[in-house]
């Protein structure tokens, strides 16, 4: 079976994703770092997109490793809108006092009681944001969603032959 370069992409891609979940896990669990709701949807991005992009590794048909490309392009802005829609509640106070949309996306998918270590929701947006070697978190994660972005636009537009 060979393996081609999308193939090899969404295999990065993957590894980039569950690392990132990994790291968000230790800062929650073993430094104390409480997630809000915002950091929990992107969390949920970052896991749909690994398990789509590991999927997409096996897949050998030409159009449909595109079609997963352009999927994995898609939950990458959504992601990165949802980095937004974060930075922009910890700008409005007012906001956090309500259910935000993203306390809706997560109560809706059930997750947060199936998997309440990985889902859960420890913090509000009003809460101080949390920093990560002097960096926002969030920072971290736009800059993670961008570069997945990258990964897999060029994955879905470069011919293999």
């Amino acid at each position: 079976m060979q393996t081609t370069y999308r193939n090899k992409l969404f295999i990065l891609v993957s590894i980039l994703c569950f690392t990132s979940i990994s790291a968000a896990l230790i800062s929650q669990h073993v430094f104390d770092m409480k997630p809000c709701s915002w950091c929990i949807v992107q969390r949920l991005i970052f896991f749909i997109i690994g398990i789509v992009s590991f999927i997409g590794f096996y897949i050998r048909s030409d159009i449909l490793s595109r079609m997963v490309a352009i999927i994995i392009s898609i939950l990458s802005i959504l992601g990165i809108l949802a980095v937004y829609m974060q930075k922009i509640s910890y700008s409005e106070n007012l906001s956090c006092m309500m259910i935000t949309p993203a306390d809706s996306i997560i109560n809706s998918t059930g997750f947060d009681s199936l998997i309440p270590w990985l889902f859960s929701v420890y913090s509000s947006c009003a809460d101080d944001p949390v920093f990560l070697f002097g960096v926002e978190y969030f920072i971290w994660s736009l800059s993670l969603f961008i570069i997945l972005a990258v990964i897999a636009i060029s994955a879905a537009i470069r011919n293999i032959n």
